[in-house]
C-alpha cells in the first residue's frame, strides 16, 4: 500500500505530460460555440436595428421616435406658436416693412377666421412679429382692422385725387379705372375681409359709427373731389356734386360686387356707366 502511495504523483506528473489531456478553460464553453453566438448577436443586430448592441448603445435617432417628423403644436384652432425672441432676431423687421406685415397678416386673418375671431395673438403669430410692436402701432383691435382696411382701399381711390390724375383722362375714364379696380380687389380674399368687417358693424352700433367716419368718410369724400373735378371740366353738373350722389355712384356698385358677390365685366361696367351714371350727372341732363 505504501509503494502504490508513493508511486501515485509519478502516475500523475505522466498524465499531465500527456499532449492528448483535456485542459482546463477559463469560460467552460468550447472556442467554436463562442464564435457562432458571437456571430448569430452580430446578424441579429443587422437584421433588427432595435436589438440591444454588446459594445454599447447604438448611433442614431431612436427607433419609437423617427428623426424629422414634426412636434405637435398646443390645441388650438390656427396652431397660434409665439416667435421666439431668436426668430425675432433672425427676421427682424422695422418701420414701413413691419407696419405693412402686419396689415397683411391683419386682412388675412379677417379674410379666414371673421372679425370675431381675430386677436392681437393671431395677427402676431402670422406677421411673425410680437404683440408689443402691435400695440405700440395700434392701442386696439378695432383701429389696427380701421386702419388695414383703409391701405387695401387706398390703392383704387388714390387716382380719384386730381394730382393723381392727367389732364387728358375724362371723369368717366375715371370712374371706369375705379370700378374695375374695386371689383378687382372685393373678387379676391380681401373682399372676404371687407364682409367679415361690415359683417360686424351691423351688429355693433358703435363699431359701425367708427366703420364709417374711419372708412367711408374718407373714400365719399375722394369722390365727391373727382366730381367737382369734373364740374371745372364741363363734364358734371355742379348740382350733382354732393355726398347723396357719391353714396348713388359707390352704393350700388358696392352692393353688387361686396354683398351679392356678383362681379361685372368691363363691358358691364361701361353699360352701367352710360346708362346710368353719367347721365345722371353730365351737364346734358340738366334741367
Amino acid at each position: 500500500m505504501l509503494a502504490a502511495m508513493t508511486s501515485a504523483p509519478a502516475n500523475i506528473a505522466e498524465t499531465s505530460d500527456n499532449s492528448d489531456a483535456v485542459e482546463p478553460r477559463a469560460n467552460n464553453k468550447p472556442a467554436s460555440v463562442s464564435r457562432t453566438v458571437a456571430g448569430r448577436s452580430a446578424e441579429r443586430t443587422q437584421s433588427d436595428p432595435r436589438a440591444p448592441s454588446r459594445s454599447g448603445p447604438t448611433a442614431g435617432p431612436p427607433v419609437d421616435k423617427p428623426a424629422g417628423l414634426p412636434t405637435p403644436h398646443p390645441a388650438g384652432e390656427r396652431g397660434i406658436e409665439p416667435v421666439s425672441e431668436a426668430g425675432n432676431k433672425a427676421q427682424r423687421r422695422r418701420g414701413v416693412e413691419l407696419e405693412d406685415a402686419i396689415r397683411t397678416a391683419c386682412v388675412a386673418e379677417l379674410a379666414e377666421f371673421g372679425y370675431g375671431s381675430l386677436t392681437i395673438e393671431s395677427v402676431a403669430s402670422r406677421a411673425q412679429t410680437g404683440k408689443a410692436s402691435i400695440y405700440r402701432r395700434w392701442p386696439s383691435k378695432q383701429e389696427l382692422v380701421m386702419d388695414a382696411l383703409g391701405c387695401l382701399m387706398t390703392g383704387p381711390l388714390l387716382r380719384l385725387h386730381q394730382s393723381e390724375l392727367s389732364d387728358d383722362v375724362t371723369t368717366r375714364e375715371a370712374l371706369a379705372e375705379l370700378m374695375v379696380n374695386v371689383g378687382t380687389v372685393m373678387a379676391g380674399p380681401d373682399g372676404d375681409a371687407m364682409r367679415s368687417v361690415l359683417g360686424e358693424s351691423l351688429r355693433d352700433e358703435a363699431f359701425s359709427a367708427s366703420f364709417e367716419c374711419d372708412f367711408f368718410d374718407p373714400r365719399k369724400r375722394a369722390l365727391v373731389d373727382l366730381l367737382e373735378r369734373g364740374v371745372e371740366r364741363g363734364e358734371v353738373r355742379a348740382d350733382a356734386v354732393d355726398e347723396v350722389v357719391a353714396e348713388m355712384i359707390a352704393g350700388t356698385f358696392i352692393h353688387r360686387v361686396l354683398i351679392r358677390r356678383k362681379y361685372p365685366t368691363r363691358a358691364e361696367i361701361d353699360n352701367m356707366l352710360d346708362r346710368f351714371i353719367m347721365p345722371a350727372i353730365s351737364p346734358s341732363s340738366g334741367a
